[in-house]
């Protein structure tokens, strides 16, 4: 849900996610990211799922997520994963499942433009992650065991 926070925000979001959470807890964050050096082009451009899909969504780099957290956090990495290769097949299944199912879809009041727009989303987003062009991180953060004293 970081892809919905935006980037002015995500700093917010991370001192909201540490006053929320307890001592001992851990937050388990998973995420659509773009690359870093394509972060800030990206994220000042429209392109199709801003536009149809995820109305201002914006896919943050990894990097931004780590900036954020450490600068606005007692968060500390205690792993990091990139499922995003896995990703392309589970996009696959949806889209076929969607397809499979297009009549039902039609049937709830959705028309042709609604149908192809999904297809075209899933199977777009399909190749960004085969291609690697994007992302799907999942971060597990504690709190940081070492306090920093101030005075």
């Amino acid at each position: 849900m970081i892809e919905h926070v935006g980037h002015e925000y995500m700093d917010e979001f991370f001192a909201c996610c540490e006053s929320y959470l307890a001592e001992d807890g851990i937050l388990v964050l998973q995420f659509i990211s773009i690359a870093e050096e394509r972060y800030d082009q990206y994220r000042k451009r429209p392109d199709f799922i801003k536009e149809y899909i995820f109305p201002g969504g914006c896919l943050p780099s990894l990097a931004r997520v780590m900036s954020a957290m450490t600068t606005s956090s007692r968060f500390s990495i205690e792993h990091v994963e990139n499922i995003g290769p896995n990703y392309y097949t589970t996009l696959m299944h949806w889209r076929d499942n969607f397809m499979a199912n297009k009549d039902q879809v039609l049937k709830l009041g959705f028309d042709e433009k609604f149908i192809r727009i999904w297809e075209f989303y899933l199977i777009y987003s399909a190749a960004g992650f085969k291609s690697r062009a994007v992302g799907d991180y999942q971060v597990r953060m504690l709190f940081s065991l070492v306090q920093a004293t101030v005075g």
